[in-house]
């Protein structure tokens, strides 16, 4: 100590006095900084809001399912039971739901009508269980049977609704006492077995009355099969003229019809038409090359007929795949594809492809059952030439008046004015003074009374047609209707009824005829067909 207090000029008393201890505490001790405060400024906070805990109530309503069977078939999954349920006071946690299951046969057991059971919310599923004999709540033996869904955590918000359904798959191929005698199934959501709590953390064992589904009944085929129709378009092609060629071969759509499909997805993979008629002068070796099945823009399967006389034959398909989803129509198309044929084949009105009888699908469903469908669905006619009209009706009125001044209503005037396209060559068309030989030529004009053709002769019919050569002289006379181009005809007719013959009258064309090369001979065609749509509405004429 006396060398510390002579090194610091303290006298050497060997003592520790107030030098001494500054002279130590100035080398040997760190004096102590006390702490400082930041100046901070002070910032905006937004204040929590803590909801206190509420007491709640639940209640729960029957609810509609969304689809409501009562007949179940095997392999499929059904909405059983539904039910609303409100939340009141508060938000609700639903943590636990009974199911009850009930055979009125008293000799089958849930597990051998459900393979599975599940809560939705929605679409949500929120659980599921396998029902078993390990899981059941035996209630009476063979007869009522309940299982817990535990551990939801469901929340019904408070003051809000939510619909809980209940849906079960049934076992594809069940044991007969689930389905025998047509005894029914109900299922139930129990009401007072539900566990639910509040924000107030009160538990709850009890929701007001149980919900029972209808009562449900198995089928007793097992597992369901899918269904199929099958019928005509509505927008099945009318009769027409096909243009042919000599060089190439042609594809032509005759028909379509529809395929409806029900209750499960149907996957079809062969048909067949019952019957495919040509006319007479064509051949079966040449007259069609094959017989196509399209679906839209997709070619399904082609085949070959097989002839069974010198005008019928009959189509198969195979190997194609056209699945068609439960609910869902579809419209197949047939088309043929017809040869090249000589540059001097002469078409004619007995020369003709048609689709008569039946058309045949056949397939499997989701369950794997056989698919087997049939429906008559005949065609209409089709006529191939090389060169041929196409006709469309661009008007026609038809107007009542009086023929005398004493009648107000007894004489009708018709117009009707339509369209010609020459396809594949020249077309010619007659004017009002040809003739084959010795017979006039004419078109003809049909007067129709509440759709029945009537006697009622018409006054006076004349035509005439625009954009067309005028060629020949009396007798021989024709409208020469150049390859690609379209003339504008028109055809008038009126005619005077009988006061006894009021009604709703129309004038149709019935027949127009045309040839390829004007002379109105061999090649002459005195068309109906199509041509029937060129025609008036109906117009009231009283006779008087």
């Amino acid at each position: 100590m006396k060398q510390i207090q002579a090194a610091n000029g303290i006298p050497t008393t060997g003592y520790v006095g107030t030098l001494t201890r500054g002279a130590l505490n100035a080398k040997y001790c760190t004096p102590i900084t006390p702490p400082t405060t930041p100046t901070t400024t002070p910032t905006e906070t937004t204040p929590t809001t803590v909801v206190a805990p509420s007491y709640g109530t639940l209640s729960i309503q029957p609810y509609p399912v969304s689809n409501a069977q009562t007949t179940l078939y095997g392999g499929q999954t059904y909405d059983l039971v539904a039910a609303q349920f409100k939340a009141t006071g508060s938000d609700i946690t639903v943590k636990k739901v009974a199911i009850t299951i009930n055979h009125v046969g008293k000799d089958a057991f849930p597990w051998q009508a459900f393979t599975n059971l599940a809560l939705y919310d929605g679409s949500t599923k929120l659980a599921e269980i396998v029902p078993s004999q390990t899981n059941a709540i035996e209630n009476k033996f063979a007869e009522d049977y309940t299982f817990n869904i535990s551990g939801l955590n469901w929340v019904v918000p408070n003051n809000t609704t939510k619909i809980l359904t209940v849906k079960g798959t049934t076992v594809v191929n069940p044991v007969t006492n689930v389905s025998d005698n047509n005894e029914a199934w109900k299922v139930t959501i129990e009401g007072d077995q539900m566990v639910y709590t509040d924000t107030a953390g009160v538990n709850y064992s009890s929701a007001g009355n149980d919900i029972p589904s209808q009562n449900l009944f198995f089928s007793t085929t097992g597992a369901q099969q899918a269904t199929a129709t099958v019928s005509l378009a509505t927008d099945n092609p009318k009769a027409n003229n096909i243009i042919i060629s000599s060089s190439a071969s042609t594809r032509s759509e005759i028909m379509k019809f529809r395929v409806e499909v029900k209750d499960l997805n149907a996957t079809f993979n062969s048909g067949s038409l019952a019957e495919i008629t040509i006319g007479a002068g064509l051949s079966t070796s040449t007259a069609i090359t094959a017989v196509e099945l399209w679906d839209d823009t997709t070619l399904l399967a082609s085949a070959a007929p097989s002839w069974t006389s010198a005008t019928t034959g009959t189509v198969s398909w195979s190997n194609f795949s056209l699945p068609i989803a439960a609910g869902a129509t579809k419209t197949l198309t047939v088309k043929v594809v017809l040869p090249s044929v000589a540059s001097n084949f002469a078409g004619g009105d007995t020369k003709f492809i048609q689709i008569t009888g039946t058309v045949s699908l056949s397939g499997i469903d989701a369950n794997s059952n056989v698919v087997n469908t049939s429906g008559t669905a005949t065609g209409e006619k089709f006529y191939p030439f090389l060169q041929a009209p196409a006709f469309a009706l661009s008007s026609a009125t038809l107007t009542a008046s009086g023929s005398s001044s004493s009648t107000v209503s007894d004489m009708g005037t018709a117009k009707i004015v339509f369209n010609v396209t020459a396809q594949g060559g020249d077309v010619y068309l007659p004017t009002i003074s040809s003739a084959s030989g010795s017979t006039a030529i004419d078109i003809v004009a049909t007067v129709y009374n509440g759709g029945v053709a009537t006697s009622t002769a018409a006054s006076s019919t004349a035509w005439t047609c625009s954009n067309v050569t005028e060629i020949g002289s009396t007798g021989t006379a024709a409208y020469r209707i150049s390859s690609g181009a379209t003339a504008i005809c028109e055809v008038n007719t009126n005619f005077t009824i009988a006061s006894a013959n009021a009604g709703f009258y129309e004038v149709k064309i019935t027949t127009i005829p045309w040839d390829a090369d004007g002379t109105w001979t061999s090649g002459l065609i005195n068309q109906t067909w199509v041509v029937d749509n060129l025609k008036t509405g109906l117009t009231y004429i009283s006779g008087k």
